[in-house]
C-alpha cells in the first residue's frame, strides 16, 4: 500500500539538499572534516555583537508565552519597525502599523503575497536569474505558477530590460494566460546589483499599465557596501520612496522585509509584508496568519532590537565594512586564480563563472556540484536559480577569512585550479 498521497510524494522530492550540510558543517577544531558552507545566503560576520545584545537586552514578560496581540505580530514590534524603516527607508508616507502585517520570515510574507493576489493557475512576471525560493513560495501551496522572463545580451537592470518583462506580458496574454504581478528582488539575489532609480519608475509604469501588482523584495534593502571597482554603482532604493511621482494605483504596490539579511538573523524568523494603500491585502494575510504566527519571544527580541537606534547604526556602519572587506577578499581570490565573477556591491554572494575555469575538459554544472561534494564544500549551482547560461555558480562571502579561505581551496582542488 501506498502510504504516501501524491503530493506527500512531490513533497518529498522536494526536500532541500542543503539540509545534508547543515548536519555536517566544517569546524576547524571540532569537526575539521565537515562541509564548508559558503553556498546559503546568511551573514555570520556580526553574529558575535548580536549575541551580546540579545543576551544582554532579552527581557522577556510573560506576555510572551500567550498568543500575544494575535497572530500577525505585537503591537510594539509593529511600531518597532516602523520607527526603523521610516529612517532607513525614507518612505514618501510614513509606515505606521496598519501598513504591516508580520510573518515567520520573509518567505511567508511573499506566499501571502501569492495567496491573496493571485488565483490558483495565475502567473507572477520574474526576471532571470532569480531566488530559487520563489519557486517554492508561490507554487509549492498556493500554486501561482512563475512566468520566466530571460534577457539574454541585455542588462537586467536597464531599461531596456523592463521592455522584455513587457512583451513576455504581452505574449503570455495572448496565450490566454492570467498574470496578476511581477516580482522584484531588489536589491538583487543572486547578481548582489541595485535597480537605479529611473528603472525602477519603470517597472511601476509598465504595472500601472498592464493592471500588475508590483511585489518589491527588499530582504537585502541595508546590505549595501561600497565596492571601489564599481565606484558609480546604484545604491538601494526602496519602492515605498517612489510615492512622489505616482505612476501606478499605490493600492498594488507591495514590499516585503525582515532581519534574517540585514540583521544576519535567518533563526530568528521574521518578516513584514508592507501595504500602504491595500488594507484588504493585510487584512487576507491576517486571515491566513495561524500559518505564518511568528514566535513572541522572537518578537521581543526584534522590538528591543529595532528600537535602540545607537546599537542599530553601529551595527549597519559596521557590518557594511565587514561586507565590503570580505568581499574584497573573496574576489582577489577569484581574481587570482582565473575564476570569473559579475562585480556587485548588495548582498551577500559572488556571481562567479565555475565552468569556464574548470581545468581540461568541459563539464557538465551536475559533475561540477559533484566534484564540490567531494571536496566537501557547498556553493549553489546557477541552476536552480534559473541562470540563462551553465557554469555559473552563487557563492556566499559573508563569513570570516579562515571560512572563506578553507571554503575557496576546496574549490579550487575541486576544478583543478592551481594554488
Amino acid at each position: 500500500m501506498e502510504t504516501l498521497s501524491v503530493r506527500g510524494k512531490d513533497f518529498v522530492a522536494q526536500k532541500p539538499t542543503f539540509f545534508d550540510v547543515l548536519g555536517d558543517l566544517w569546524d576547524p577544531k571540532f569537526n575539521p572534516n565537515g562541509i564548508v558552507n559558503i553556498g546559503l545566503a546568511e551573514n555570520t560576520l556580526m553574529h558575535a555583537e548580536l549575541e551580546d545584545f540579545i543576551n544582554t537586552n532579552s527581557k522577556f514578560t510573560t506576555h510572551a508565552l500567550t498568543y500575544g496581540d494575535g497572530f500577525s505580530g505585537s503591537h510594539n514590534l509593529k511600531e518597532a519597525i516602523c520607527h526603523f524603516l521610516n529612517n532607513q527607508l525614507s518612505p514618501t508616507t510614513a509606515l505606521n502599523p496598519s501598513h504591516l502585517a508580520i510573518t515567520s520570515g520573509v518567505s511567508n510574507a511573499v506566499e501571502c503575497c501569492a495567496w491573496a493576489l493571485a488565483d490558483i493557475g495565475d502567473y507572477i512576471l520574474v526576471g532571470r536569474p532569480y531566488f530559487n525560493a520563489f519557486k517554492t513560495t508561490l507554487g509549492t501551496r498556493p500554486d501561482i505558477k512563475l512566468l520566466e522572463v530571460s534577457f539574454g545580451d541585455i542588462d537586467p537592470f536597464s531599461l531596456e530590460a523592463v521592455q522584455v518583462y513587457q512583451n513576455a506580458y504581452e505574449e503570455a496574454r495572448g496565450k490566454g494566460l492570467r498574470v496578476r504581478a511581477l516580482i522584484l528582488c531588489s536589491p538583487h539575489n543572486p547578481l548582489g546589483r541595485c535597480y537605479p532609480e529611473h528603472v525602477l519608475r519603470e517597472y511601476m509604469r509598465l504595472c500601472g499599465r498592464s493592471g500588475l501588482h508590483l511585489v518589491s523584495d527588499e530582504i537585502y534593502a541595508l546590505t549595501v557596501w561600497d565596492n571601489p571597482r564599481i565606484k558609480d554603482a546604484p545604491r538601494f532604493k526602496s519602492i515605498l520612496s517612489m510615492g512622489d511621482q505616482p505612476v501606478m494605483d499605490p493600492s498594488m504596490i507591495h514590499a516585503v522585509w525582515g532581519l534574517s539579511k540585514d540583521f544576519g538573523a535567518t533563526g530568528l524568523r521574521l518578516g513584514c509584508l508592507i501595504s500602504q494603500a491595500n488594507m484588504a491585502l493585510i487584512e487576507a494575510a491576517e486571515g491566513i496568519s495561524l500559518y505564518n504566527f511568528p514566535s513572541s519571544l522572537a518578537d521581543q527580541v526584534a522590538t528591543s532590537l529595532l528600537r535602540n537606534d545607537e546599537f542599530v547604526g553601529d551595527y549597519i556602519v559596521k557590518n557594511r565594512m565587514r561586507l565590503a572587506d570580505s568581499y574584497l577578499f573573496a574576489t582577489e581570490f577569484l581574481r587570482n586564480h582565473g575564476i570569473p565573477y559579475l562585480e556587485s556591491n548588495a548582498g551577500l554572494f559572488v556571481w562567479m563563472n565555475i565552468g569556464a575555469a574548470v581545468q581540461g575538459d568541459p563539464i557538465t554544472d551536475h559533475e561540477v556540484v559533484e566534484r564540490l561534494r567531494k571536496e566537501k564544500v557547498y556553493i549553489a549551482t546557477g541552476a536552480v536559480y534559473a541562470s540563462e547560461e551553465t557554469g555559473w555558480f552563487r557563492m556566499v562571502f559573508a563569513h570570516p577569512k579562515d571560512v572563506l579561505e578553507e571554503g575557496l581551496n576546496r574549490l579550487l582542488r575541486a576544478i583543478d585550479v592551481s594554488q
